[in-house]
């Protein structure tokens, strides 16, 4: 099903408000498995509401209208769905019950413009308003669903959370987040090819992030059981293509999953700085709870630190520079023993714009020490921007933590 958004108000087109309306609802309609295709924002002005609705029309299947539902002349929008659907408006009894009582605690006597409000058009599912007066409608004509639903955020939420089982048919709609790391979205596409050019219920959507990709998986039945058993054999076989990038679903993150791992392997970690400045231990520490896992950080920018804070060797450093192999296992080594843990990540690299060691930017190595030796990730990034290259930087040294704890304890979905 395809669908159209359309905010109806000149306050957004004056830029007084911003259309966060559509956000929410375009990430409402994909969770449901119904593609957006269409963003329309047209100001209270009854020509254009038609004209605009009229493209709608030949363009979309579901047609979502939020604002122009209030008292006021330009509040316009169900006299001009009703108009072009040649139906007429008349009072929702309830929804007139509603607004008199509201109007009586104020004691105030119901105006024409107030009473506006209660008009419905004829054959639409009223969807009571319980955060508000104007009752949100629900149709069917010729083809096509509208929703109908105020302009007011919460009012518009509130109508959505209390009549979802209702707005978009009988069906089951269930879906699931993939979360990918170490392939950007051009290779996961590719490798995935065929599955998302086929898959149609269950369906694919991927989406690109800073230095990740998700996929959605979205499922239509018509019982929560057969939802979810097509959402596993999606998921699996999906994985078979990319498990390797895979570490969580939701809205998981990859420090928090770190932390997840590391929990429940009974495991505690240290970190060693130097390009990245903290960001590594930050990100853990963002997170409550971090304590239990993660037990220190040291930022040792300089030399001088790296030498006095983790006892890397001055030689070592006069021979090889920070930027090397070996001073990133000595980093790790210090911070290990330094806090005395189980695992310790070291960080050391060239983020630019120029080169101090005489290694080129974006030439970062990542070390990992353990009980069992000390491992080193060399990694070379794009030289174009300095704080991509820290910021990757960051996520390879969780990435290759998740790697070694190992893949069994993927934080579940959400």
């Amino acid at each position: 099903m395809k669908a159209e958004i359309i905010a109806v108000g000149s306050e957004l087109l004056l830029g007084e408000i911003a259309n966060t309306n559509a956000q929410y609802l375009s990430e409402w309609l994909a969770t449901c498995g119904i593609d957006v295709h269409y963003h329309t924002v047209v100001g209270d002005n009854r020509e254009r509401m038609v004209e605009v609705v009229t493209r709608a029309q030949e363009r979309a299947e579901l047609i979502v209208i939020t604002g122009g539902l209030g008292p006021t002349e330009d509040d316009l929008t169900k006299e001009v769905v009703a108009d072009l659907l040649g139906r007429g408006l008349h009072v929702d009894q309830p929804a007139y019950d509603r607004i008199e009582a509201f109007l009586k605690t104020r004691e105030r006597v119901m105006t024409d413009n107030e009473r506006k409000q209660a008009l419905v058009i004829e054959g639409a599912d009223v969807l009571t308003n319980e955060a508000g007066l104007a009752p949100g409608m629900s149709l069917h004509a010729d083809k096509h669903q509208y929703i109908l639903l105020p302009g007011v955020p919460r009012e518009m939420k509130r109508i959505i959370a209390d009549h979802f089982e209702h707005l978009l048919g009988k069906e089951t709609i269930k879906s699931r987040t993939l979360r990918f790391f170490g392939i950007g979205e051009s290779a996961l596409n590719d490798r995935l090819a065929d599955l998302i050019r086929t898959a149609r219920n269950p369906s694919i959507a991927p989406y690109a992030e800073l230095a990740e990709v998700r996929l959605r998986l979205t499922a239509k039945a018509f019982d929560e059981r057969e939802a979810l058993e097509m959402l596993d054999t999606l998921e699996q076989q999906v994985l078979d293509e990319v498990g390797t990038h895979f570490y969580g679903y939701g809205d998981a993150s990859l420090p928090a999953v770190v932390l997840d791992r590391c929990r429940k392997a009974g495991l505690t970690l240290a970190a060693a700085e130097s390009l990245t400045g903290g960001a590594f231990a930050s990100g853990l520490t963002d997170i409550a709870g971090a304590s239990d896992v993660f037990r220190g950080g040291a930022v040792v920018y300089a030399d001088a630190a790296k030498v006095n804070v983790l006892g890397v060797e001055q030689t070592l450093l006069d021979e090889q520079t920070a930027v090397s192999r070996d001073v990133a296992i000595a980093m790790a080594e210090g911070a290990r023993a330094l806090y005395e843990t189980d695992l310790a990540i070291a960080l050391t690299g060239e983020a630019g714009p120029t080169s101090n060691s005489g290694q080129a930017v974006g030439t970062v190595y990542c070390a990992l020490a353990q009980a069992s030796g000390t491992q080193v990730l060399e990694l070379t990034y794009p030289a174009f921007d300095r704080g991509m290259i820290r910021l990757r930087s960051v996520k390879d040294a969780y990435f290759m933590l998740l790697k070694n704890i190992g893949h069994s304890d993927v934080m579940e979905e959400s």
